[in-house]
C-alpha cells in the first residue's frame, strides 16, 4: 500500500536522554496520529533501526579510517625509506671524510719519507717510481706502457726495488684502498640522492593524503545515505502498517454502527407497534403496561449496556406512558 503523505523521521532517543529503553508505545502512535511524526528508531527488522544505524556507521568509520590509515601507512613507509636514506648519506659523507683524511696522512708520510731518504725530483730512483708506478694503473685498466717502458720495468725488476721506492709503493696500496672507499661512497651518494629527488617529484604528482580523505569522506556520505534510505523505508512501512491498522478499525467501527442503526430501527418498529396497540387498549390493560414500565426499562438499559451505546443513541425506546 502506498501512502502519500509527509513522513517527519526521527532517528534519535526517543524521550529519552540516552539508554535503550523504549518510549511509550502509546503516547508514540499519538503522536504519529497527531503529528505525522515516525519515531524510526524504534522500528524493529531483526534488530532495531538504531541498532543498525550505529552497526552501519561503525562499518563506514572503519572503511574510512582504513582507506586513511593505508594512505597515511604508505606516507609513513615513504618517509621512513627517504629518512633512511638521508641517514645513509650522512654515514656515506663520514666515511668519505675518514678515507679522505687517511689519504692525506698517508701522502704525508710519503713526502716525509721523500725526505727522509733525500730523494730529489729528478732523481733516476724517483723517475723509475713513477715508471712503476704508471705500470701498476696500466694493470688495473688505467691506460697502458709503450714497449720501452715495459722493457725498462723489467729491468728494475731484475736488478730489485730500493727500500725507498717498496715503501712508496707500499704507501700507494693503501692510499689506492682508502681512494676506492671515497669513490665507492661518492656512487652511492649520488643514486641516494637521486632516489630521494625522484621521490620528491613523484609526491609532487600524487596526494596520497588528501585523495584518501577525499575517498574517506564519500564512504561516509554514502553511509549516510544509506542510512537515510533505511529509515525512509522503514518508517514508510510503519506508517503503512498504522494506516491498514486504522482502516482495519475504520471498518469495524462501521460495521458495529451499522448494528448500532439496525437495533435503532427495529426498536422504531416495535415503538410504532406498540403505539398503534395502545391506541386500541383498554384503560386497564394500560394501567398493567404501565406497571411493566420499569421491567421493560430496565431490558431496554440491558441492550444499551450489551452494545456500548450511550442513552442519547438510542431514541424513541423508552416507552412513553403518557399515550
Amino acid at each position: 500500500m502506498k501512502i502519500e503523505r509527509n513522513i517527519t523521521v526521527f532517528a534519535g532517543e526517543t524521550g529519552q536522554a540516552s539508554g535503550t529503553e523504549r518510549p511509550d508505545k502509546a503516547r508514540q502512535e499519538k503522536d504519529t496520529q497527531k503529528n505525522g511524526i515516525v519515531y524510526a528508531g524504534n522500528f524493529q527488522g531483526d534488530m532495531p533501526v538504531r541498532d543498525r544505524i550505529r552497526q552501519k556507521k561503525e562499518q563506514a568509520q572503519r572503511e574510512a579510517m582504513k582507506v586513511v590509515q593505508e594512505a597515511w601507512d604508505g606516507d609513513r613507509a615513504v618517509d621512513d625509506d627517504l629518512n633512511e636514506r638521508r641517514a645513509r648519506i650522512r654515514e656515506l659523507n663520514q666515511s668519505t671524510k675518514e678515507s679522505q683524511d687517511r689519504i692525506a696522512g698517508l701522502k704525508g708520510r710519503q713526502d716525509k719519507l721523500k725526505e727522509a731518504y733525500g730523494i730529489a725530483g729528478d732523481s733516476q730512483e724517483e723517475q723509475e717510481l713513477a715508471l712503476l708506478r704508471k705500470r701498476n694503473a696500466a694493470a688495473r685498466g688505467g691506460g697502458s706502457l709503450s714497449e720501452e717502458e715495459m722493457l725498462r720495468c723489467d729491468e728494475i725488476d731484475r736488478r730489485g726495488l730500493s727500500d725507498y721506492q717498496k715503501e712508496q709503493l707500499n704507501l700507494d696500496e693503501h692510499i689506492r684502498t682508502e681512494q676506492e672507499v671515497v669513490d665507492r661512497n661518492e656512487r652511492q651518494v649520488l643514486i641516494e640522492n637521486a632516489v630521494i629527488r625522484g621521490t620528491k617529484l613523484e609526491r609532487l604528482k600524487y596526494h596520497h593524503m588528501e585523495d584518501a580523505q577525499k575517498q574517506a569522506e564519500a564512504i561516509k556520505q554514502a553511509a549516510g545515505q544509506e542510512i537515510m534510505g533505511m529509515l525512509v523505508e522503514d518508517a514508510r512501512e510503519h506508517v503503512d502498517e498504522e494506516q491498514e491498522e486504522r482502516e482495519e478499525k475504520a471498518e469495524e467501527i462501521k460495521e458495529k454502527k451499522e448494528e448500532q442503526e439496525e437495533l435503532i430501527e427495529k426498536r422504531k418498529e416495535d415503538r410504532n407497534e406498540l403505539e398503534e396497540l395502545m391506541e386500541d387498549m383498554p384503560v386497564d390493560e394500560m394501567i398493567n403496561l404501565a406497571e411493566k414500565q420499569e421491567e421493560i426499562q430496565q431490558e431496554v438499559q440491558n441492550i444499551m449496556n450489551k452494545m456500548a451505546l450511550v442513552e442519547e443513541d438510542i431514541k424513541g425506546v423508552a416507552i412513553d406512558t403518557n399515550v
